[in-house]
């Protein structure tokens, strides 16, 4: 059904992006169970992201937002509920289904970096290129070219991982994460094993990445300070999201609710 200009202009005021959503959860649920005891890490998370956006999941230890991150990324099936990528439920699908999700349209950042020490860095992103399959040459080198010069590191292919700082080295895997072009990029405590300046270059070059190339992230912290460097903040606890800063869920007009739910 097509709708009022008016309402449509107004309804994206404030900068959101005119996009249908790429990842979004249905009434997300997950229950572990520990010895005789069900836990229920999730309790029914409803959630949109659009493309291009620039998000943090933020809560204590224990709220559900690792979960969430590894149900997000494919990683694991939920007890119930859907989630969709690009308009596709992985919840449905089996371990290759899901694994092939992963190789095509999530990237990873994860807190302790995850390179391999035996390889340089110009190596270990190779390693992701090649099973992801990217063809070599013309725009691929370009695009790589290019993100090295971003992150500052086109000087440190050469270099072993215990030969780069550990900031150098979380910039070398988020090159590794966002070299074949994700639909997302997922990031777990990204800058939790770096010190407060090589965390700030961090999260200002998931920044730059995020408005250079129009990368979808989803950075997943307990760390406020994390969240001044994000567009969007989504708040956890109890399994459950308690807050999220998204303008359109805040929106309470029923006609504009009705546009967030068609598109």
């Amino acid at each position: 059904m097509n709708k009022p200009e008016s309402v449509v202009q107004n309804f994206y005021s404030g900068g959101i992006p005119q996009m249908k959503p790429i990842l979004e959860t249905i009434d997300l649920r997950k229950t572990y169970r520990v010895g005789t005891v069900d836990v229920e890490a999730l309790r029914g998370v409803d959630v949109r992201i659009r493309a291009g956006e620039l998000v943090a999941i933020m809560g204590p230890s224990g709220c559900g937002k690792s979960t969430l991150m590894h149900l997000l990324g494919a990683m694991a099936k939920p007890t119930a509920g859907s989630v969709l990528i690009d308009g596709q439920d992985i919840a449905t699908l089996n371990d290759f289904g899901r694994t092939q999700i992963r190789r095509k349209k999530i990237g990873f950042v994860f807190q302790k970096f995850n390179l391999l020490p035996t390889l340089t860095a110009g190596a270990n992103i190779e390693v992701a290129r090649r099973i992801h399959g990217a063809a070599l040459g013309g725009v691929h080198e370009q695009h790589l070219s290019e993100l090295l010069k971003m992150l500052m590191i086109e000087e440190k292919m050469g270099r072993k991982p215990s030969e780069l700082s550990g900031g150098e080295q979380q910039r070398v895997a988020i090159a590794r994460a966002v070299v074949n072009r994700p639909s997302i990029l997922l990031a777990d405590e990204p800058t939790g094993a770096l010190d407060s300046k090589n965390s700030e270059i961090v999260l200002n070059m998931f920044r730059e990445l995020n408005r250079k190339f129009k990368q979808t992230i989803i950075l997943v912290t307990h760390n406020p300070e994390l969240t001044s460097y994000t567009d969007r903040l989504i708040e956890m606890r109890d399994g459950r999201i308690i807050h999220d800063s998204d303008p359109v869920v805040r929106n309470t007009d029923p006609e504009l609710q009705t546009i967030a739910r068609d598109l």
